[in-house]
């Protein structure tokens, strides 16, 4: 037996493959694009980084199905100072809201996203029902918004085209003087769900980076109902990691936020951990009751009107040609962009998804092939998707791809030391 030292090799250094990475580059890419479109650049630029962002969101929800989680830890690791982290958002949020509400006072542009929600809140309030009414055309003949069928005598042929949801939690703002208050409140809720989801740096980070974009803030001052929906999300999100009890309220209200919402049912398995179709038809029932809850008494009211301003009146609106789509330089894509949708739902399903951040991820890509091949897309959309990336990679838990970790150097010599004794 020789008695020369043993070897130590070098242990290799471990790579962390989470999908962090990808989601952050598919969120990136989604602000730039629509940042590079609300700032005048071209078409063409706009579409190269809406099409990175499907290929990286993919390639996210790709890798995670490799991801295996650590034998104790699944959760991200909380921050060292915990009080001084709140302390910084409860700043940023602060701040964020101050901003926005003098912004707000200051421009009031020409939208009817506006318009449409103060009246429908003043008819509310006056006893009207604010769904199957007309509402004045604000635009007039100097824009092509609506199709002449849908403007008669200058009056647009809708009462309200917000879920009823969105009806109520503009009454706040409106009380207050303006009913883009309410969305700046939404904001300042989601952040603080978001960061309270997994305290730390970088959710934190994630929390500024909504609360300090330009288009968080044109946003809210357009009066956009996408705050609403993020944070029926960040419930969602907190409930499914936090509050268990609470996930089929929250799911409800975000099934019940924006129509296009229906697209995330297909992938509730990731809030189901493990899963069985029982749990998923309870959850799903739970939600869909919350949701009616929040419709029934509209429907009973009036259901024509309602039908007619939730569905008809979105089926019928015109295509834009402001729009950021693949449809407008490409109008096949109207055609073909469903079908491109339905693949990558059937394609999420067949894959193992294991948490919360799975959820975000599935429901920004569905939402981003759905409008990047509609007949309208604006910044409202494209920030609601930017988001929903970022929030996936909030939840995301410190993972590696690599099942097994590789063995300390210690563990090595112990090894050979005992390889050696039995020689």
């Amino acid at each position: 037996m020789s008695n020369s030292p043993t070897r130590v090799p070098k242990p290799r250094t471990e790579r962390d493959y989470s999908p962090a990475f990808l989601l952050a580059c598919a969120g990136f890419w989604v602000l730039a694009g629509t940042m590079s479109y609300l700032w005048g650049s071209s078409l063409a630029a706009g579409l190269i980084m809406i099409f990175l962002a499907i290929v990286f969101g993919i390639g996210a929800i790709a890798v995670s199905t490799k991801v295996q989680p650590p034998a104790k830890e699944t959760a991200a690791l909380p921050p060292s100072n915990p009080r001084r982290t709140w302390l910084i958002l409860a700043g940023l949020i602060f701040a964020h809201g101050i901003v926005a509400v003098a912004l707000c006072r200051h421009w009031l542009p020409l939208i009817d996203t506006y318009t449409f929600q103060r009246d429908a809140c003043n008819n509310l309030l006056h006893g009207i029902d604010p769904f199957g009414t007309t509402q004045a055309d604000i635009y007039g003949s100097r824009y092509n918004f609506y199709d002449p069928g849908m403007v008669v005598n200058g009056r647009v042929q809708v009462g309200f085209q917000y879920p009823p949801l969105t009806l109520f939690w503009a009454l706040p703002g409106y009380f207050l003087g303006d009913v883009r208050y309410s969305y700046i409140f939404a904001v300042m809720i989601s952040a603080g769900l978001l960061f309270a989801i997994v305290p730390n740096s970088r959710s934190l980070r994630i929390a500024a980076l909504l609360l300090l974009n330009p288009l968080t803030f044109f946003v809210e001052i357009m009066c956009w109902t996408e705050p609403l929906v993020l944070l029926t999300l960040s419930g969602t999100l907190y409930a499914a990691m936090k509050k268990r009890w609470w996930l089929p309220i929250a799911l409800g209200l975000f099934l019940a936020s924006k129509q296009y919402n229906v697209l995330a049912l297909p992938f509730l398995a990731a809030l189901i951990q493990p899963f069985h179709w029982k749990s998923y038809g309870k959850l799903v029932g739970g939600a869909l009751l919350v949701a009616a809850a929040t419709v029934l008494p509209f429907a009973l009211w009036n259901f024509p009107g309602l039908w007619r301003d939730l569905v008809l009146f979105h089926l019928a609106q015109p295509f834009r040609a402001q729009s950021l789509s693949f449809a407008v330089p490409y109008p096949i894509f109207l055609k073909i962009g469903p079908v491109i949708l339905l693949v990558f739902v059937v394609w999420a399903m067949m894959k193992r998804m294991r948490n919360a951040a799975m959820f975000a991820a599935c429901y920004g890509v569905s939402l981003l092939l759905l409008f990047s091949t509609s007949k309208q897309a604006f910044c409202n959309y494209y920030f609601l998707i930017a988001q929903a990336f970022w929030w996936g990679v909030a939840a995301l838990p410190n993972l590696s791809l690599r099942p097994r970790a590789r063995r300390s150097a210690q563990e090595i010599v112990s090894i050979r030391g005992e390889d050696a004794s039995r020689m």
